[in-house]
């Protein structure tokens, strides 16, 4: 287990991210662009595969394969949802903070620890990202 852990951009997840031997796949630069395979040089197929990272699986995702080797590719779209879907489900095991909702009866308002008092003591702004009916993702900027 490493000593150290990375702190991830869940929302530009880098190549850096993507390296590791549970998933490998390539990115095309337009969805709407035919995708033509850099080995065989010819064009792949429409198909939808299951990509998986360490324990978790995303089934039924829409990549191009190739017929001749068998290459399998991913759009920039759908390669930045793959990702993004991982990045959500890893940060469900992430230690969070419980923390008390309150109303001045127009607003809601959070009460950030004081564990993360240092990184919101520099930042002026916050971008809430909805990611369910329940559940947000908060950006600190």
């Amino acid at each position: 287990m490493k000593a150290k852990t990375k702190e991830i951009d869940y929302e530009n997840i880098g190549p850096d991210e993507l390296t590791g031997e549970e998933a490998t796949f390539g990115v095309q630069l337009d969805s709407k662009t035919p995708a033509y395979c850099i080995d065989c040089h010819i064009k792949m197929e429409p198909v939808e595969i299951d990509v998986k990272r360490g324990n978790l699986m995303i089934l039924n995702v829409n990549a191009y394969k190739c017929p001749t080797c068998g290459r399998e590719l991913l759009d920039v779209e759908t390669a930045s949802q793959v990702e993004r879907e991982f990045a959500l489900r890893h940060a469900e095991g992430i230690k969070g903070y419980e923390v008390k909702i309150s109303s001045d009866g127009r607003n809601y308002l959070i009460r950030f620890p004081k564990e993360l008092s240092d990184t919101l003591s520099s930042k002026k702004t916050a971008k809430i990202l909805p990611i369910d009916v329940d559940e947000f993702m908060i950006k600190v900027a």
